[in-house]
């Protein structure tokens, strides 16, 4: 009996780590996961977008909600993000997925067009990528590398900063000290391993339909 037991018990081991661990922080995705395909996904740009397009060395998405605070006092320093690798071969794109009104097309048109985005930022209104992403919050980054494998996900730095109702935003944790979407490109683009590969995103729920 004991034996049997034993063999019972090995045998659910096996069956479980043979499905392999999602991230720290993802229960989808884990690190060197490969980036999951996408299809014809409309940007604000008017273009239409998937994944077999992407043919940068790096590329970070980052899962996006207009009407999100997190997201609204992110949004210059995502920007400044795009300018400081404008002449490198990374592409940035947002995403975003939630289905109320202020997260749709005609409000991120506005949205890019108001903050500055000069990226495409695609709407994913079947929610497959941000499924397939393990994305639950608003803003969360993936980082992919030129094999497309996962390098990083998270946070953008080490303290989030959120839009007040009054337009003033504020870093919870004080000014940012460690930006870890900026170093892990760095670190990509210079053929060095990435030194914090997961963090624990902050921001709003993404809300999926059931």
């Amino acid at each position: 009996m004991k034996s049997m037991i034993q063999i019972v018990i090995t045998t659910l081991v096996l069956a479980f780590t043979s499905q392999g661990y999602a991230g720290q922080y993802n229960s989808i995705l884990n690190l060197g996961d490969t980036l999951p395909a996408f299809n014809d996904l409309p940007s604000t740009s008017g273009d239409i977008l998937s994944s077999s397009d992407l043919d940068e060395d790096i590329l970070v998405l980052v899962s996006l909600a207009n009407h999100c605070p997190w997201v609204k006092g992110m949004d210059k320093d995502l920007v400044a993000l795009s300018h400081e690798f404008s002449d490198s071969n990374v592409r940035i794109i947002g995403l975003s997925m939630n289905h109320r009104e202020d997260d749709r097309m005609p409000a991120m048109k506005q949205h890019a067009n108001k903050v500055g985005y000069n990226f495409d930022y695609l709407y994913d209104e079947s929610q497959d990528l941000g499924r397939a992403l393990g994305a639950t919050r608003t803003p969360e980054y993936f980082i992919f590398n030129k094999a497309r494998e996962l390098i990083y996900m998270g946070a953008l730095y080490n303290s989030p900063a959120k839009m007040s109702g009054n337009g003033s935003i504020k870093h919870i944790n004080g000014e940012p000290t460690e930006h870890y979407v900026r170093d892990a490109i760095h670190a990509t683009l210079a053929g060095k391993a990435v030194a914090v590969a997961e963090t624990r995103a902050h921001g709003c729920t993404v809300k999926y339909v059931q």
